[in-house]
């Protein structure tokens, strides 16, 4: 890459950032992310009028980009990307390169981000792009900035990771089909705490919230538990079901279940249900907001809702206990995005 495209690179770079710290209230807290990514090309350069025809447009592509999220189902982007080269005859070639800046839309599964972070997606993108050409022969060069214009799958692969699947066009000569892995920062979810949790109302059936009371200190999830009576044990004679729910996470703000937190409660389901005698009791805890009672009310909504789900499972709800602490037991300070994402958690002690 030459000098003159790295000092554009490095432009748009810091156009994007200044925008993001620029605009706080137009950009989500914290949701930068980066990738980087390989995958084929096809190169069509215009040949007519020359003495020169295309020999091969196949080749290989590399880039990399940086992204701001804007809100649950937009972000602003910025990308380059190497498209390789086309083989004209005479063994002649014309290397590709692409400077881009756009948006992303996301058309395809969650709408919000946290739960988008857990489960496939898809998107569409959009914006503008200026190819760079480089050939030891005459070119006659037309305007070079094009649509930028593409759709791909997202697959979260973890909380900050994931995979990306993209076909994108950059302008009438070239298209690039890539896949590509990104890292995304960690959110503060703090802007969040304002969300109205949608209303839990328990069927008669469906096991009561008791007040809290004092619990045990929350262990750690590499802490061994001591196994309740009747209840499994692991290879290290550690309890089986018991313990902090790992991955058991709601949509942000509210008591909607994430589809891997379904996933691995169906899984929990049928672990009790191999287990008929036991009796579970369900702990849910939360983060502190500053709405006097929001941590309480959210917690008992969220206990109510993992209730009612191994419910549904065929768990027999005269063996389950709910019970709901709000903010009062944190394991972790308050003030960070990771302290608040331990202090959400769902925990499940067998009774003896």
């Amino acid at each position: 890459m030459s000098t003159a495209v790295q000092r554009v690179f490095a432009f748009v770079l810091v156009l994007v950032f200044g925008l993001g710290l620029c605009l706080p209230v137009h950009a989500l807290d914290g949701a930068w992310y980066v990738g980087a990514g390989a995958g084929i090309s096809r190169l069509s350069p215009d040949t007519d009028g020359s003495e020169f025809t295309l020999d091969d447009d196949a080749s290989t592509a590399a880039g990399v980009y940086l992204g701001l999220d804007i809100n649950d189902w937009l972000a602003a982007e910025a990308a380059f990307t190497d498209l390789g080269e086309a083989t004209l005859s005479g063994e002649e070639t014309i290397g590709y390169s692409a400077l881009s800046i756009g948006g992303i839309a996301y058309v395809y599964g969650e709408r919000d981000i946290r739960a988008r972070q857990q489960s496939l997606s898809g998107y569409v993108r959009f914006g503008l792009n200026s190819i760079q050409n480089d050939a030891s022969i005459d070119l006659n060069k037309a305007d070079n900035t094009a649509l930028w214009l593409g759709a791909g799958l997202q697959l979260p692969m973890g909380q900050q990771w994931g995979l990306r699947g993209e076909l994108t066009s950059y302008d009438g000569d070239a298209q690039a089909l890539m896949a590509s892995i990104y890292w995304r920062s960690e959110r503060d979810d703090r802007s969040l705490s304002t969300r109205k949790s949608p209303t839990v109302r328990a069927p008669a059936t469906n096991p009561p919230v008791a007040a809290p009371a004092p619990a045990p200190t929350p262990k750690g999830a590499a802490d061994c538990l001591v196994p309740a009576p009747g209840e499994p044990q692991d290879g290290q004679g550690c309890a089986a079901l018991s313990g902090v729910l790992q991955g058991v996470d709601f949509v942000a703000g509210s008591a909607e279940l994430t589809p891997v937190a379904q996933a691995l409660l169906t899984r929990l389901a049928a672990s009790l249900n191999q287990y008929p005698a036991l009796v579970a009791e369900l702990q849910v805890h939360t983060q502190v907001y500053p709405e006097p009672g929001r941590a309480m009310q959210l917690s008992r909504a969220r206990v109510l809702t993992v209730a009612r789900y191994l419910a549904s499972q065929s768990v027999d709800v005269k063996r389950l206990r709910a019970r709901a602490f709000g903010s009062e037991q944190p394991r972790a300070d308050n003030d960070t995005a990771g302290g608040r994402r331990l202090n959400n958690r769902v925990e499940l002690r067998i009774l003896p």
